[in-house]
């Protein structure tokens, strides 16, 4: 509900809430858990630093238990499970600081920090309270509560108000998914930062050449942007109009009434409508008797259709993209890269896939031999103090505090391999070598020599056309998303200003390049950085050892093809590599790293390190989007291979003799935030429990010498012997027992299923075989048995239809038991995730999990016996 309508109906009932002050400590539920926390400090998120705006917050949230205030102004909003905050103006994942899943009324306070918890009670009626501010002092008139929107320190406006000398950090970057555009004027900017819901902010950077680089205020577009990390610089000139929580308009609150009375009527007619309908079958058919001779039978519920959504609603529907490409030529598949998972395909492909783990050692050592230990005016302070300085300001040198960072240690390799991207590239570079390029770059640009030790992991490069590997650096995000939809030469380089005009820039030295990387504060990347290796085609270059804005003019007009802009005898810092064509560049590799500090030894900051995943599987075509601001909704028919692959997976399940008619790829932001939800959630209790993995069914089972998870052993086989697949284990999170499971049903509760996610109906308290919850089998012939057979996709074959599901296990309860239907409850009552049953301790073993966020349906597939494929 948003915020605006949640004041209006406090406002219609004239209700109080006040708060009770427990004490110092975090505020406890009855459980005695801590509930999901929100937090701000002064000066973040729109958030002024007062007791009065903290309650208020917590006041606009009915899910709001209760409130902390703490010593220096922070402000936690506490919410009941799985609830989320919307009196915060960034995203949940931007600012959750854990998960214990309190609920219900506060009970006491922790009494062991320096924050006091207050307890929202029972409301009664009473007036509210508003707060006005002018620029150079504020006035405040308040009685018990206040439902209205505060504002921070300085002008304000019945639609934004204005914080002088501060900027949104976060959008420094124009390459930062949060700008959503810029203007020449305030008012341009407002008149769309007020029609988009999306839109939080109006600013200016700042004016002194601090922050933005804006020599004056004539030289500053105002920038629209969607998410706003305030920081302060006095004396700088910026400016932010921050989009106030309640709207200035003074029949709002007639139009909702206006609203949820058309909906009334609405919903009458509706009713009306369904009266009639019905009145008219039995008019037509008979009246029933209100009562029956005949015995009734009760139906135990079957587990295959357990999780569909009810079948009288016509699920929405979502078009099925084809991800198979037009055929390639043979010549140009002799192009493409052996060691590519792709490289055998016949037809245009686009994806990333992980490198293997076990190659990650080339990449850290070509990261450690083109390391230089030094700065340029481009490394931000990372203390956030210290104006532009040329050479680096001093927090930033090797002996700064807290210093360059001492080595990049890598987290994840990612490979790009995208066809019609290299058939551009390719293109390009046969027209370069054909100029015949009349220099090479003295001295030999640093990635050379170890690139040509690794046929295996990097292509041979072209002399002629002057090719090498070089490093670009950027937002993590821009990053994914330049890997998987190209460069975009009007961002690209824009970020520090454009010496030689405007292109991409990119370096032969990782600090180089690490000095435009930026990781994403308070979301899922923060801490990691990332680092594109692409291979670059120069051709002809324009050599200068000076600040020289009309290079990219001469590369435009045909003479030269490229850029090099030597620092290093000018500066004493680095040469710079500009292209002004993207198809010069092709971004193969993606480096995800984290930055030692020089404070810490390189083993202790590895050992505090977790394994990273991707927030979105990375053979995603949707992959490099934040899902928790991006909502997305679609469905892929997968390639050709990839139904060859999850043929022979469906066969390594023990079920020979079945073909992949067809198979989706299932990509939904809603349901996968909700199951990444839980995935944190176990590991928290993971971490909590001092245990390095939830046990395995194995272990469970006190076979360790078989009894893996069948669908784990056949892609681990394929991960151990180097084949690179889109369905991998390498993607799944094994110390939680994550795996990927089947779940066999008939096609209309499939469909639903992928539209609208799993449910677990509520009174289906009978009937199930291992108890309540949602079942799964890794041996597909068990799921196969819940699949009646039906019309095929193709109007000729009898088929079936099963999900392959990411299921997260956890604690297992393990029974033997033929049947045992307390057993979830059981599992339940012990605090476990999931049952895991294997009747007489033969199989065919089934996992049943308790919740449905537990669960991401990532593949429809339909199968049908191979002699049914012959006309």
């Amino acid at each position: 509900m948003p915020l605006a309508l949640r004041l209006f109906l406090a406002w219609l009932s004239l209700v109080d809430s006040a708060f009770e002050d427990l004490g110092f400590g975090y505020c406890m539920s009855e459980q005695n858990k801590q509930y999901e926390r929100y937090k701000a400090a002064p000066g973040e998120m729109g958030y002024a630093g007062t007791l009065e705006e903290c309650e208020n917050r917590s006041l606009a949230e009915p899910q709001s238990p209760g409130f902390a205030f703490s010593t220096s102004n922070d402000c936690i909003v506490y919410m009941n499970q799985g609830q989320s905050p919307s009196s915060f103006q960034v995203p949940i994942t931007g600012i959750v600081t854990n998960n214990f899943f309190g609920t219900g009324e506060v009970k006491q306070a922790s009494g062991h920090t320096d924050m006091t918890c207050y307890k929202k009670l029972p409301t009664t009626t009473t007036s509210t309270s508003t707060e006005s501010t002018t620029p150079g002092s504020t006035t405040t008139s308040r009685s018990t509560t206040s439902t209205t929107a505060t504002t921070t320190q300085g002008a304000t406006s019945d639609r934004y108000s204005t914080q002088s000398d501060s900027f949104c950090s976060n959008a420094l970057d124009p390459t930062d998914p949060s700008i959503m555009q810029r203007f020449p004027s305030v008012e341009q900017c407002w008149d769309f930062c007020g029609q988009q819901a999306t839109c939080v902010a109006c600013f200016q950077p700042c004016t002194d050449g601090t922050q933005g680089g804006c020599a004056s205020p004539a030289s500053c577009d105002f920038i629209a942007v969607s998410l706003c990390s305030t920081r302060v610089s006095a004396g700088c000139g910026a400016l932010i109009w921050r989009k106030l929580a309640t709207s200035g308009d003074s029949m709002l609150a007639l139009r909702i009434v206006l609203i949820i009375l058309g909906v009334i009527v609405l919903l009458g007619l509706i009713g009306a409508y369904c009266w009639w309908r019905r009145r008219q079958r039995r008019t037509a058919t008979g009246t029933a008797p209100l009562t029956s001779s005949k015995e009734t039978r009760v139906t135990k519920p079957d587990p295959a259709t357990v999780g569909a959504s009810s079948p009288s609603k016509a699920p929405k529907t979502i078009s099925a993209q084809n991800e198979e490409g037009e055929a390639m030529s043979e010549a140009f598949r002799k192009t493409i890269p052996t060691y590519w998972g792709h490289s055998s395909e016949s037809t245009d492909f686009n994806a990333m896939l992980y490198v293997t783990e076990e190659k990650h050692k080339i990449f850290e050592q070509l990261l450690g031999e083109t390391y230089k230990a030094r700065t340029t005016q481009d490394r931000p302070c990372p203390n956030g103090t210290c104006v532009k300085t040329p050479g680096g300001c001093a927090c930033v040198q090797p002996e700064g505090d807290p210093g360059l960072p001492a080595s990049y240690v890598i987290r994840r390799v990612i490979r790009v391999e995208d066809s019609r991207m290299w058939r551009r590239y390719t293109a390009k570079r046969d027209k370069l070598r054909e100029r015949h390029a009349e220099a090479i770059p003295e001295p030999p640009v640093e990635t050379a020599g170890l690139v040509g030790e690794h046929p295996g992991v990097f292509t041979p490069v072209d002399a002629q056309a002057n090719e090498f590997y070089l490093w670009h650096g950027t937002h993590i995000r821009a990053a994914l998303s330049i890997a998987h939809e190209d460069f975009r030469i009007d961002l690209a380089g824009s970020n520090a200003g454009t010496m030689y005009g405007k292109g991409c820039y990119l370096a032969e030295n990782c600090t180089k390049a690490d000095e435009y990387a930026r990781d994403e504060p308070h979301g899922y990347y923060e801490g990691v950085f990332a680092l594109l290796l692409c291979r670059v085609c120069m051709g002809k270059y324009l050599y200068t050892t000076e600040r020289y804005e009309e290079a990219g003019r001469k590369v435009q007009s045909g003479e030269f093809d490229s850029t090099v802009g030597d620092r290093t005898k000018k500066a004493n810092t680095f040469r710079e590599f500009v292209v002004y064509n993207p198809d010069q560049v092709y971004p193969e590799y993606v480096i995800l790293y984290s930055r030692q500090p020089r404070a810490e030894a390189l083993e202790s900051f590895c050992f505090r390190l977790s394994k990273l995943h991707a927030e979105l599987p990375v053979y995603w075509q949707h992959c490099h989007v934040n899902p928790t601001i991006d909502r997305f909704e679609a469905q892929y028919l997968v390639r050709a291979t990839s139904r060859r692959l999850l043929e022979d997976l469906a066969n390594a399940c023990h079920c020979a003799g079945k073909k992949v008619l067809a198979a989706r790829r299932i990509e939904v932001s809603n349901m996968w935030n909700r199951y990444v939800r839980f995935k944190l959630r176990l590991k928290e209790e993971l971490a909590a429990s001092g245990l390095p993995a939830f046990a395995s069914a194995q272990l469970l089972e006190g076979k360790m010498d078989r009894g893996e998870i069948l669908t784990y052993t056949y892609l681990k086989n394929l991960y151990g012997q180097g084949v690179q697949t889109t369905i991998s284990v390498d993607g799944l999170e094994d110390v939680i027992q994550e795996h990927l499971l089947w779940h066999g049903t008939s096609r209309e509760s499939a469909e639903a299923i992928v539209r609208a996610d799993f449910r677990i109906p509520q009174d289906a308290k009978h009937g199930f075989r291992f108890g309540s919850g949602l079942y799964f089998a890794e041996d597909l012939s068990k799921s196969l048995s819940y699949a009646p057979l039906e019309l095929g996709s193709d109007g000729r074959r009898s088929s079936q239809f099963v999900l392959l599901c990411r299921v997260l296990c956890g604690q297992m309860h393990y029974t033997e038991q033929m049947t045992d239907s307390n057993a979830t409850a059981q599992a339940k009552q012990v605090g476990k995730h999931a049952v895991l049953a294997n009747p007489s301790s033969k199989g065919p073993r089934e996992f049943i999990v308790l919740s449905e966020m537990q669960v991401y349906p990532e593949y429809l597939v339909e199968l049908a016996p191979k002699g049914s494929m012959e006309p």
